[in-house]
């Protein structure tokens, strides 16, 4: 942040993602150096105020935190978040609350050995950002991708997948809509119901192999999902108080 603005960060929570708005110029330039482990910020805007917050420990020392946050998305199979700017001294961050691309998703659960850079990368395959071509080689020699530039995608049947595994990942995409369908038969039997309610309906139902976190942003993104689709309505703009009701159509 830079304090010579005497500006505000203001933080805008949506129904599928969160925005965060921060003045000053997003210092690294690319958020991809930033990413590796070794990775050293190359100056603070104001050098004592920087070692005054490390001495109290409100700022890390080795510049994890945006690392952080990403490896939280990856492990909650989410994509990453996405740094810009809205103007020339100000940085955007949008963090992700659903799923974009189901291949995207599977391929972060059958190898969460994947190091950062590398979901990185097929994060960018998947929101259709240009690779360089030595990122594409580095997607393409783990058969993670398909196509060729520009016209890639996320493979949907990753190198070394089992057809056990390809036959099990298409009936869990058959399964959302069953788990979707049972979320709209309660709202037509309760009239009403918060997301607390939809996770006791589903969790049990969810499969085994989910953590309870998992099982959680699943029912979350069914959630997402039918908003979008015009099924269900929140009865109120409060988000934290209000609860989901099927539309009039």
């Amino acid at each position: 942040m830079d304090y010579t603005q005497g500006g505000r960060i203001y933080v805008d929570e949506f129904e599928d993602h969160f925005l965060v708005q921060n003045p000053g110029a997003f210092l690294p330039g690319d958020v991809f150096p930033v990413l590796s482990p070794g990775y050293n910020a190359p100056y603070y805007r104001n050098p004592l105020l920087a070692e005054a917050m490390t001495r109290i420990n409100m700022i890390d020392t080795i510049t994890m935190g945006i690392r952080k946050v990403f490896k939280i998305q990856q492990e909650r199979l989410f994509p990453m978040p996405d740094y810009f700017s809205l103007r020339p001294d100000s940085t955007s961050v949008k963090v992700y609350g659903e799923t974009l691309d189901v291949n995207y998703t599977y391929m972060l659960y059958d190898h969460p050995e994947y190091e950062i850079e590398t979901v990185f990368l097929l994060d960018q395959v998947q929101k259709h950002q240009p690779l360089s071509k030595e990122q594409y080689r580095r997607l393409r020699s783990l058969g993670t991708i398909k196509g060729r530039i520009p016209n890639i995608y996320v493979s949907p049947e990753p190198a070394g997948l089992s057809n056990e595994r390809i036959q099990d990942t298409e009936s869990e995409v058959m399964d959302d809509q069953f788990y979707m369908d049972m979320i709209i038969d309660y709202l037509k039997q309760w009239e009403k119901g918060k997301r607390i309610d939809f996770i006791n309906l589903l969790s049990g139902k969810l499969p085994s192999a989910l953590s309870d976190k998992q099982k959680v942003n699943k029912v979350r993104n069914f959630l997402a999902v039918l908003h979008r689709r015009g099924v269900i309505e929140r009865d109120g703009n409060n988000q934290r108080i209000s609860s989901w009701r099927l539309t009039k159509q």
